[in-house]
Order: structure tokens, then C-alpha cells, then sequence
């Protein structure tokens, strides 16, 4: 996979986790995994290191334990990161900018971050994420995308939440849609 897949994907999961005061509360798979794998690993830390050192043993072996599985945990995330990007890296701009548009694209920031990483003008596909943030499944409202691709018009929206009625996003959309 070359260094621009690597970094497409680096960039989206660092600009998400910038905004998780503002995005909405879920839990993935991905999510249950690193707790898994934290719990899993404090606690053999905890087991190991107070059979080999005591109570202190204990304590230091429950953190370097918790870190290690934490780590261990991400590692499924990150390599569905890496394919997803080596998926999008393939594709042409035209297919990206298609597939962007397709109400079933799963990952429309990932989508618009590699059209940004190929020097791509992306202001083209706002109004798709503009429809996106009024959609009526929660799930497929674009908020990822917009603070993703576009993080100078969050401020604008203001206060837009995900789990906002349609009626209520469609008209926050709309004033953003009117300011750009």
C-alpha cells in the first residue's frame, strides 16, 4: 500500500478523534475491542506481575498489561483503515467522486480525504455532504464528512447535533447551504 493510503487513513483518524466533542456517541466493534483488549490485559498484568513481584508487581503490571492490550485492540481498526484506503487509492478520481454520491458509500470522508490528498478541488462534493447532513437515517448524516473535509464551516452550523430531527437538520443544512 503506498505512503499516501497510509496517510489518508492517519489523517481521517486523527481528525476524528480532534472532534469527538461534537460527534456522536457510538460504540463499534472496533471500540469493544480495545476495552477488550485493555481489561484482557490489565488484568493477566495484574496476575503476572503480583505473582512475580507483589502487590507493586501487581499495580505496574495491571498498567504496562492495560496499554499492551489497548494497543493489541486497535490493531483490527487500523488494518480496516489500511484497506479501505488501498480500496479507495485504486479507484479513479471519477470512480471517488461516484461513489461519494452513492447513498451506500460507507465512508464519504474517507472518500473526500483522498480526493484532497490527489490535489483534488473538493468544494464540488459540499452539496453532497450538505444532503447527507439532512438524511433521515442518523447513521448516514455526514457529519464525519463535513468535519473531515470541510472543519472551517463547522463553526456555521452552530448548533447542529446528530440527533436533531430531520425537519431541525434539514433547516440548520439549509442555512449553511445559504452561507457558502
Amino acid at each position: 500500500m503506498g505512503a499516501r493510503a497510509a496517510d489518508v487513513a492517519a489523517k481521517a483518524a486523527h481528525e476524528c478523534s480532534e472532534l469527538t466533542c461534537r460527534a456522536q456517541e457510538m460504540c463499534t466493534v472496533f471500540h469493544l475491542l480495545s476495552l477488550v483488549g485493555f481489561l484482557g490485559g490489565s488484568a493477566l498484568g495484574v496476575l503476572g506481575g503480583a505473582k512475580l513481584f507483589g502487590v507493586s508487581g501487581g499495580i505496574a503490571g495491571c498498567l504496562l498489561g492495560g496499554a499492551f492490550g489497548f494497543a493489541l485492540g486497535q490493531i483490527p481498526s487500523l488494518l480496516v483503515l489500511r484497506l479501505i484506503a488501498r480500496d479507495l487509492t485504486a479507484k479513479t478520481t471519477a470512480e471517488l467522486r461516484a461513489y461519494l454520491e452513492n447513498p451506500n458509500c460507507p465512508t464519504p470522508n474517507l472518500v473526500l480525504l483522498e480526493l484532497r490528498s490527489r490535489g483534488e478541488d473538493i468544494r464540488q462534493e459540499l452539496p453532497v455532504v450538505l444532503d447527507m447532513l439532512s438524511a433521515n437515517d442518523v447513521g448516514r448524516r455526514g457529519w464525519a464528512a463535513l468535519t473531515s473535509a470541510y472543519l472551517e464551516l463547522v463553526p456555521q452550523l452552530g448548533d447542529y447535533r446528530l440527533e436533531d430531527p430531520v425537519d431541525e437538520c434539514r433547516k440548520k443544512a439549509g442555512r449553511l447551504r445559504s452561507m457558502v
